[in-house]
């Protein structure tokens, strides 16, 4: 409202010199005196400016001046005239004057019923904002001491009055919403669920819809979030409805859901499409949040329907099919599917090049790119359309990624580069994060969304993890994470020239605008915990040590290295693994999986932990049966062992266990790759039982083709050209050829125009010589060189040996520069 009545002053202020300017034939001054059409009798002249003051008949005013204004209608104006955001140097200061103006207004003697139940109201507004921007706990602000007590006395006596005068409902349901809101920031949830339950009751079909989606909004919004606990203090205070608790309180969950159906059923009575696409994303969101994922296919489906959105998941949903079907087979089929051809593996290549080569160009360029949003025309023109929009791509995008499913995952991805590039989410009048929601013929409800500098910096995020490939000059997981990195980064910038300006509704807090700030650092640690991730798989330790190192610095300098501990641990288990420190490999497992909440091995306990803890376990895992595996290959030989056993015979029963407790975690979850990991490590309990192993190995190739990761695919393809070395030769030299090709893959530098010099400062590791992940190589050249000798082939195996040593080199060398 301050913005309009401000644009409308300078309106008023201007045009009149216009008029004035414009008039090439001016009437005379006598008709200018006496024609009351053309001269506004209540005093007009005092809009104009000086200068043509003088233009005018200095007679005066027939009819008296302007009135001043009723002591009560002048202070309670005053705290919309001096709304301020957070970012405004006097925001303090204007909700100082605005508390101040409040408090007088209650002193004036003899207030009318609706003043006083206004004034309530205001001071309960502002008194709000005051404590979520965290002045009442500094010490700084004597004007705020008592402020808390001061908020809730306001809203009792503003209900009191709303509740014996009729004519002020529509305060007392604005009242409770207040109630609950500082009842949750008190974190008494039990207590403002019941005020908005409460409240929902007393509803009837008479009152506006706008104050029905508003108190059911209110129930969601609590039913799926948590206070904030570090709400109590100046500058650390964070949004509550961003902390989400769904594992610890399911029945939360399912009050939401209910909730939202509650909802749904009354916008479609009132056939308000706009409120069922919001209700629409909301319940997907909340399932997505609660790791609902049986769920989530139906609810992706139903949003994508109403915002217009069509994708043909036919193909990834056949994929998906058969990996999971391929699982329940009986063993009767087994004996005819368990052999994987060389056919299979270069179309689960073929496959792969075509989910991982879309159309578009990298986010370092002017555009991303310029794909046409599926039926989604309008989302560029309607800004609730275009947020919904955009929340509803990102989560589909999660949902597929985790179910490695790439190829469903792609065409929404680009969907998504398309809005984002024709800047509807992030850019126009509503970039302060705030979007209309039209109830007609009612006015609309105002809808607090994520902020745009939050959807585009995650944009980058989840275009990261989407790309699971390393393979290749520039690939993609890197190209986003870097340019992700340099948007974070620049709202952080010391030169305040150079610093982003972040656009925000007057009515922010420091505690929405401490949110932001949280969201931004929590994405930057995320991208460079990708990074060093893509850095491992590529061979390049120096890097990955860099950017482990900045995420380390990140998130203790801004107090959440406790919530990365578990993931930054199990990145420096990677790379100890990778390098070939064992020891520290071991004990950085060991350390992920405890921080993750993972219980003991060989226990009841592998429902406890998460993604990490699986991941760890199954690390750790594939660490020991490798060490088993070479310290018992020079004994193979010479002490054969008789008979079959169900599992490996060289491991020892702790490594059996540590296994199985990894297949266990990695099979009880649906993120890709860990059931690709549990078929992996139950091959390795089964090398005596071929037919299962094979079997098992060709699920996992299946799976990770699915999912798009190459670096999977390759483990998966060494292991099984490992398995045809001695009965089929000729197949294991084209399955160890492919991965052979995708070890090159990870590690190939970039090209560089001729005469360019290197740059200082790069590591000397594989990644720069060409030679890819050479541990990955040289284990491949090892079982060529095998094989060459046992061919005959002199010529060929003499050139295998000068490429293993170069191999060996490229290890020794990174090895040293980590040392």
């Amino acid at each position: 409202m301050s913005r309009c009545i401000i644009s409308l002053s300078r309106v008023i202020c201007h045009t009149p010199p216009r008029l004035v300017m414009d008039d090439i034939n001016p009437r005379p001054q006598k008709r200018l005196r006496t024609d009351p059409n053309f001269v506004d009798t209540a005093g007009p002249r005092c809009l104009l400016p000086p200068s043509l003051s003088s233009l005018a008949d200095p007679a005066p005013p027939t009819s008296p001046g302007l009135k001043s204004l009723p002591p009560h209608v002048l202070l309670l104006a005053l705290p919309a005239l001096l709304l301020h955001p957070p970012t405004h140097e006097k925001y303090a200061l204007s909700l100082f004057l605005s508390l101040k103006a409040v408090r007088l207004c209650l002193q004036l003697p003899a207030l009318a019923p609706d003043v006083e139940c206004y004034a309530w109201t205001a001071l309960a507004e502002v008194g709000m904002r005051v404590i979520k921007s965290g002045f009442c706990k500094t010490g700084e602000y004597e004007w705020t001491i008592g402020l808390e007590e001061e908020v809730e006395k306001a809203i009792g006596k503003g209900l009191l009055l709303a509740q014996k005068h009729p004519v002020l409902r529509h305060l007392r349901h604005h009242l409770s919403l207040l109630h609950a809101h500082f009842a949750f920031w008190r974190s008494n949830t039990r207590f403002a669920r019941a005020v908005l339950r409460r409240l929902i009751s007393t509803l009837v079909p008479s009152d506006p819809p706008t104050i029905i989606y508003a108190a059911h909004l209110a129930l969601v919004t609590q039913l799926t979030s948590s206070p904030s606990t570090s709400s109590s203090s100046h500058g650390k205070g964070t949004d509550s409805s961003t902390s989400f608790q769904p594992h610890s309180k399911p029945l939360e969950v399912q009050a939401a859901l209910t909730a939202l159906t509650n909802l749904s059923a009354i916008a479609a009575q009132n056939q308000h499409s706009s409120m069922l696409k919001l209700v629409a994303v909301l319940r997907l969101r909340v399932l997505v949040a609660a790791e609902m994922w049986d769920m989530v296919g139906d609810a992706l489906e139903d949003a994508e329907l109403l915002l217009s959105l069509v994708f043909d998941d036919v193909n990834g949903a056949k994929e998906g099919g058969q990996a999971r079907g391929m699982k329940r087979e009986g063993s009767e089929f087994l004996t005819r599917s368990y052999s994987i051809t060389a056919q299979e593996v270069h179309d689960s290549a073929a496959s792969q090049c075509r989910s991982q080569s879309p159309p578009q160009t990298e986010p370092g360029d002017e555009t991303w790119a310029e794909q046409p949003l599926p039926d989604g025309k309008d989302a560029k023109e309607d800004p609730l359309t275009a947020a919904l929009t955009v929340h509803t791509l990102m989560l589909g995008i999660v949902y597929h990624i985790h179910g490695g499913r790439a190829r469903s995952a792609e065409p929404r991805l680009a969907a998504l580069h398309s809005l984002m590039d024709s800047g509807a989410p992030v850019g126009g009048v509503n970039a302060d994060g705030l979007v209309e929601v039209p109830i007609s013929p009612h006015p609309p409800i105002h809808l607090r969304v994520s902020h745009p500098r939050v959807i585009f910096l995650l944009t980058f995020l989840i275009s990261s993890v989407a790309k699971r490939d390393p393979v290749g000059r520039r690939p993609k997981k890197k190209v986003f994470a870097e340019s992700g990195i340099a948007h974070c980064r620049e709202g952080h910038e010391e030169d305040e020239d150079s610093a982003v300006e972040i656009k925000v509704p007057p009515w922010f807090s420091h505690a929405d605008m401490e949110n932001i700030d949280q969201n931004t650092l929590r994405i930057e640690a995320d991208l460079l915990c990708e990074l060093a991730a893509v850095s491992i798989q590529r061979y390049d330790f120096g890097a990955a040590e860099k950017h482990l190192d900045t995420v380390v610095a990140l998130t203790r300098t801004h107090n959440f290295f406790s919530e990365y501990a578990p993931r930054i641990t199990l990145h420096h288990a990677h790379l100890a693994h990778a390098i070939g420190d064992t020891d520290r490999a071991g004990t950085c497992y060991r350390v992920a999986a405890y921080l993750d909440g993972a219980g003991p091995v060989g226990g009841s306990y592998t429902n406890t932990g998460g993604f990490v803890a699986a991941s760890a376990r199954a690390g750790g895992a594939l660490l020991r049966i490798g060490l088993a595996a070479k310290q018992a290959a020079s004994n193979m030989t010479s002490n054969p062992v008789t008979g079959e056993k169900s599992h490996a015979p060289y491991l020892d029963e702790s490594t059996v266990a540590l296994t199985k407790d990894a297949i266990a975690r990695c099979s009880a979850s649906t993120s890709a790759p860990l059931p690709a990991l549990a078929e992996l490590l139950s091959a390795a309990l089964s090398p005596s039982q071929i037919i299962r192993s094979k079997s098992l190995l060709k699920h996992a190739l299946a799976l990770s083709s699915s999912a798009g990761d190459n670096h999977m695919r390759a483990l998966v393809l060494a292991v099984v050209g490992a398995q045809y070395v001695h009965t089929a030769p000729e197949h294991a030299m084209e399955v160890l050829a492919v991965c052979e090709t995708l070890g090159a893959g990870m590690g190939a530098s970039e090209k560089k125009p001729a005469g360019a010099e290197s740059e200082q400062g790069t590591s000397k590791g594989a990644s720069i010589s060409g030679t890819g992940n050479a541990a990955l190589r040289l284990w491949v050249g090892e079982r060529f060189l095998e094989l060459f000798k046992r061919a005959g082939k002199e010529k060929r195996a003499q050139k295998q040996e000068e490429f293993n040593a170069l191999y060996r080199s490229a290890i020794d060398a990174v090895r040293m520069v980590t040392d």
